[in-house]
């Protein structure tokens, strides 16, 4: 059995590449960054692992061997997951992986923005010590009203560190089956309109379109904070530079964009009101290596006919 990791350049592949091939299965890395690419490399694979490249329909119908693709990171990314179902190719991806890292980056950027740290090297430019330059008084955690929208593995482990600094919890999310402890489930409506800091810390919306538009941003204090660290597409950028510029937001922190890596010349980019950080909420060493012994477990477990978590499509091992 032939299986393909497309593009998986950080971290080792020792761990993994040996946890397929202890099986007597054919693995080869190969570098693809083109659908075109995609489909010289596929050639007789029954399983891919891919990253970041995108998978649109015309690799599916170039490649009649595929069974299964396990998708790197959260979520289907590029993976056309319709063309998957209608050739029958099962999708996973690997839930759970870098949690810890993608939380503590979450805590740290509203922290951040907590405690004006994007006024700091303004204010010592001008020569001020001792407080911040035209920053009004800042809050105590315990002060604050912390509202996250999504309630998964990452809702779940910002919950327990921000009830750890005092702060009160709000949460919205339709799916989840259960509450976190200390958190109020509320609707979002409310949720907005309460807290001071608003994390999004779900997957994107399923026809692309934000979350977080004009009319959620005028909901919201304007004296709060938003901060992103999932999917680019749940903010409406040209509304929340609206808002900033005129006052109705105090300040963002965004580890996602629209459009990645974005132009030079984004005016999210070069904002004192805004922090930026280039999408590296998932990463640590550990969670690179982890992140592919995730993956090549996925594809061990799928054709050994293991339960098997993340699946995005149906399980067609069971048709």
């Amino acid at each position: 059995m032939k299986v393909v990791a497309t593009d998986w350049d950080l971290g080792t592949e020792g761990p993994a590449r040996r946890l397929l091939e202890r099986l007597g299965w054919e693995f080869a890395a190969i570098d693809c960054s083109s659908p075109e690419e995609l489909i010289a490399a596929g050639q007789g694979a029954r399983a891919l692992m891919v990253r970041h490249v995108t998978f649109p329909r015309e690799v599916f119908e170039a490649l009649p061997d595929l069974e299964f693709i396990s998708r790197l990171g959260i979520g289907p990314w590029g993976v056309d997951i319709t063309a998957a179902l209608d050739h029958r190719v099962a999708v996973a991806d690997c839930p759970g992986y870098c949690t810890d890292e993608a939380v503590a980056h979450t805590l740290a950027l509203l922290l951040a923005l907590n405690r004006g740290l994007l006024f700091a090297k303004p204010t010592i430019d001008a020569g001020q010590w001792g407080s911040y330059r035209g920053r009004p008084n800042l809050s105590a955690p315990s002060d604050l009203i912390l509202g996250l929208i999504g309630l998964g593995n990452m809702g779940q482990g910002l919950a327990a560190v921000a009830h750890g600094l005092g702060m009160d919890i709000i949460g919205y999310d339709p799916y989840v089956l259960g509450v976190p402890t200390g958190v109020e489930q509320v609707e979002l409506d409310l949720l907005l309109a309460e807290s001071d800091i608003v994390c999004l810390l779900c997957p994107a919306l399923p026809d692309g379109r934000p979350l977080i538009d004009a009319a959620a941003l005028a909901k919201m204090k304007p004296t709060a904070y938003l901060v992103n660290t999932a999917r680019g597409s749940l903010v409406d950028e040209a509304a929340l530079i609206d808002a900033l510029d005129h006052g109705r937001l105090a300040g963002a922190a965004l580890d996602a964009l629209a459009v990645e890596p974005p132009p030079a010349d984004h005016p999210l980019l070069h904002r004192d009101d805004v922090l930026v950080t280039p999408h590296v909420g998932y990463l640590s060493v550990q969670s690179q290596h982890e992140l592919k012994v995730h993956g090549a477990r996925n594809v061990v477990q799928y054709f050994s006919g293991e339960p098997l978590r993340g699946l995005l499509t149906p399980d067609f091992r069971r048709e």
